[in-house]
């Protein structure tokens, strides 16, 4: 097994599980403290008008990180304890106020094995963090007059021409805040990767590949989007004819000092850059990007060179006496522009909100950035003048732990007033109930229900309680039991259109799911008629004609890649297929994508059979090579024959209780899988529902 094949399978596992990942950080966060008031500055959300949060008055303000003495005395008492906890090797820390630097310190080894620490010049990958940069970028060509932000994006794209079903045209505005409506947005797992050292992969080249399509109309969901931080980078390409890289050095990075910052890795910087680590302190191998110009996430940076940037923000967008962006282009990136509801405020242009729970009332602005291996945090408070930014190598939550013990230290939480919360009717609740599916990841259903006076929230992980209840603060904004708070967004006509759920996903809003009319051949008394009215609603299976569904004909092996694909969320492949026999098939791009997923295992004679029945075990085989939080079962004891190949998958799917109806249980306890026998359009319904979706 090679080292790209095992990075690319803990990247694979990472995107897959970026709800289940964020939702292990957001455990930890505690309830929302108050200190909002309401302006009466209006803003615009999905047609409707809402006010924006202001911060409201504090009695007392605390001092916060102002002595450098005191601030070195928090860090180094956090980074003593938490690299060690984490398992970081070496972490960087920096915070700024006021215009100047109170802390830049390196904790712990930039390398381990060479034992060679961090310091304010080591070098990292940023990550994500790239985009801030890119906003900046955008924004100064708009001070310059050079772009518009409210203009067709395609005035600046050279040519290239972006699929658009919604008859509204897609602006910068809707890019820097992650409202563009794309059907595939996100980053592949082997955009960085060893096989992309040594090359070089325009930007075009990479926006052409991955090509979305506008399915929703711009500005009105938000879903965190790589893809629009990516086409932004190249209209500054094409404004100004430069490589995006040359213009960041010139217009960025030069006139801020920040001269150990780059889009590309060059030599200098590669001699200081930090080693990559996974969260068991495995070395990665060397990667490269795709593409090797990567505006959405592939800039590097040092503590001291951020440093300059958040100064830069944090002083009305100057820099000495270089006036660097507009004090209106500043009050773009500073302040929120998109909110869930007035209490939960998600983008600016370039930075979000991840963890508003955890600011203790604060106004901040923040964002977070993720590489393999390494793994950063930046956050503002503007208001005071006062930033901070955190990186590390290796995979952790390190930030958000230091984010809270940060917040509660030098901004501590006041007394809260507890929430006013009220019963709905069952008539009220109507309106709220159903399925609502995750624009980012498909796979992430949650059901709401009603039940004696409150909506219940039930979902697939129980990692973040998977099942919890709704209270009503306001018609719509709701409070779960661990004080966490959950909106809903309306359509004209006063039905709701969207759920955001920051502490279970708090990169997309969740579309509430149209129910479809039942097949008129699945009975409502078959066992598994649920899940196959689930899977229809939510667009993974079709009837086979009109109104029926077939239920008990077998299914090929492409049939189910494409239902698994359907579900998981992937986007179909554009890449040619080692496969011999699948190339004019209907399912080519679908099966090429199962491939690129190491779903499938080598065939023989390089062909996979695309129209033979699939069994019940080659279907075990390839669910258990998705990574997902499988849950412990005991051991198990099969019967009947299952192949030995087979044995391990299907033992893990009995051991997590995922059996259909026709899995016979033995009177000595040993089960009867029935793996060799055809899978039928009932059961691959069945079991995708059990493994993905809510119980």
């Amino acid at each position: 097994m090679t080292e790209d094949f095992l990075m690319r399978k803990k990247r694979v596992s990472k995107v897959l599980a970026v709800t289940l990942s964020t939702s292990l950080a957001v455990t930890y966060l505690i309830a929302l403290v108050g200190g909002y008031s309401v302006s009466a500055e209006p803003l615009p959300l999905k047609g409707q008008t809402i006010t924006a949060i202001q911060t409201a008055a504090v009695p007392a303000a605390p001092s916060g990180p102002v002595d450098p003495k005191e601030v070195e005395a928090f860090a180094d008492n956090y980074f003593g304890k938490s690299l060690k906890k984490f398992n970081v090797p070496g972490a960087m820390f920096v915070v700024v106020q006021d215009g100047q630097v109170v802390l830049s310190k390196g904790y712990g080894y930039a390398n381990k094995e060479s034992k060679t620490p961090v310091d304010s010049n080591t070098v990292f990958r940023i990550g994500s963090i790239s985009k801030t940069l890119t906003a900046a970028a955008v924004l100064q060509l708009a001070d310059q007059g050079k772009i518009k932000l409210d203009q067709d994006i395609q005035s600046y794209l050279g040519g290239i021409t972006i699929p658009n079903s919604t008859g509204k045209l897609l602006t910068l505005e809707n890019m820097l805040t992650h409202m563009t409506g794309f059907d595939f947005p996100y980053e592949k797992d082997d955009d960085a990767s060893p096989d992309l050292l040594n090359q070089e992969n325009s930007l075009r080249d990479f926006l052409m590949d991955r090509m979305p399509t506008i399915v929703r109309t711009p500005g009105e969901a938000y879903q965190y989007d790589d893809y629009a931080f990516a086409l932004a980078g190249y209209a500054v390409e094409q404004v100004t004819g430069l490589p995006f890289h040359e213009y960041m050095d010139k217009n960025i990075f030069q006139p801020l000092g920040m001269n150990s910052s780059h889009d590309l890795v060059t030599p200098e910087l590669k001699a200081r850059m930090a080693a990559a680590y996974d969260p068991e302190g495995t070395p990665y191998p060397e990667y490269g990007l795709y593409p090797t110009d990567m505006p959405q996430g592939g800039m590097l940076s040092t503590g001291s060179d951020m440093a300059k940037f958040m100064i830069m923000l944090l002083q009305k967008g100057k820099a000495g006496d270089r006036q660097m962006l507009s004090e209106q282009s500043v009050q773009r990136m500073s302040k929120f522009s998109v909110f869930a509801h007035p209490a939960i405020p998600i983008t600016s242009y370039g930075f979000e909100n991840i963890f508003n729970e955890l600011s203790n009332g604060q106004y901040v602005v923040s964002k977070g950035g993720n590489i393999p291996g390494h793994a950063s945090f930046t956050w503002l408070l503007p208001e005071r003048k006062t930033g901070m930014f955190v990186i590390y190598n290796n995979d952790s939550e390190l930030r958000s732990d230091l984010y809270a013990a940060f917040m509660d230290h030098y901004y501590p939480k006041s007394t809260e007033m507890p929430e006013s919360v009220s019963p709905l009717t069952e008539q009220q609740a109507a309106r709220y109930v159903g399925l609502y599916k995750d624009l980012h990841t498909p796979s992430f259903v949650t059901r709401i229900t009603y039940n004696n006076g409150q909506l219940v929230a039930e979902d697939r992980y129980k990692l973040g309680n998977g099942k919890t209840t709704l209270k009503k603060i306001d018609p719509l904004l709701f409070m779960d039991d661990h004080g966490k708070k959950i909106a809903f967004l309306e359509q004209k006509d006063g039905g709701i259109a969207y759920m955001y759920r920051p502490s279970k996903s708090p990169i997309a809003y969740s579309p509430k799911i149209q129910e479809k009319a039942l097949f008129s051949d699945v009975s409502k008394e078959s066992p598994y008629q649920p899940s196959i009215e689930k899977l229809h609603s939510l667009d993974i299976i079709n009837g086979r004609d009109g109104r029926s569904f077939d239920p008990k004909a077998s299914v090929t092996r492409a049939e189910f890649i494409t239902m698994l694909l359907h579900a998981v969320g992937y986007p179909p492949s554009k890449s040619k297929s080692g496969y011999t026999d699948i190339e004019h098939h209907f399912a080519f791009k679908e099966i090429q994508a199962a491939v690129e997923q190491h779903w499938l295992g080598e065939e023989t004679g390089g062909r996979f059979e695309p129209d033979r029945t699939i069994t019940r075990e080659e279907m075990a085989v390839i669910l258990t090579r998705i990574p997902l939080p499988w849950p412990l079962g005991d051991e198990v004891r099969l019967a009947g024959k299952t192949d030995e190949s087979a044995i391990k998958a299907v033992s893990k799917l009995v051991a997590a209780g995922v059996t259909d109806p026709v899995t016979i249980t033995n009177s000595d306890g040993s089960v009867d899988f029935r793996s060799k026998e055809p899978l039928l359009r009932q059961e691959a319904s069945y079991f995708i529902d059990k493994i993905l979706f809510v119980p």
